[in-house]
């Protein structure tokens, strides 16, 4: 997200999704009180879904703890990476993803030792969004080979 005012369109999009890809609703919406959270077309959209809107308390990031550890723990590790890689800024995204990546096939004492992903995909056995690429190195060096189209085809003689 670029912007706080895209938060409705990506809400939108991730509300789709579950019901798509999960046939799951959404009932129940927290939030901060960030500005971006409560703005007429998102409050309508939570009305006509049937979304309760919950927020918390004014000045209150206690309240948020999960929240706050776990993006604290990206930013640092993203960090991390991008310092021990001596890699530039603009890769900061990727580093973020890399980490996410990681965090979902690590294993986690809340979940009995089992991963993220071994969790979710057990409730959700029939999804199309877990990616089974292999892990690289965060900062290695690939090179990408674009093939071309009529690359290894026979060109019909006239």
């Amino acid at each position: 997200m670029k912007t706080k005012s895209e938060v409705e369109s990506i809400f939108k999009t991730f509300f789709q999704m579950m019901q798509t890809q999960f046939q799951v609703k959404i009932k129940i919406f927290r939030s901060d009180n960030g500005m971006e959270y409560f703005n007429k077309h998102l409050r309508k959209f939570f009305l006509e879904n049937g979304i309760i809107h919950q927020s918390s308390c004014v000045d209150t990031p206690q309240q948020n703890g999960v929240a706050e550890r776990k993006n604290r723990h990206l930013l640092e590790v993203a960090r991390a990476l991008l310092f021990q890689n001596k890699e530039p800024k603009y890769l900061w995204g990727e580093a973020i993803l890399t980490r996410t990546y990681l965090i979902n096939r690590m294993p986690s004492k809340i979940l009995n030792f089992r991963t993220p992903l071994d969790f979710f995909t057990s409730v959700f056995p029939n999804n199309s969004l877990s990616c089974t690429l292999p892990l690289k190195i965060f900062g290695c060096t690939v090179f990408v080979h674009i093939h071309e189209p009529n690359q290894g085809k026979l060109e019909p003689r006239a």
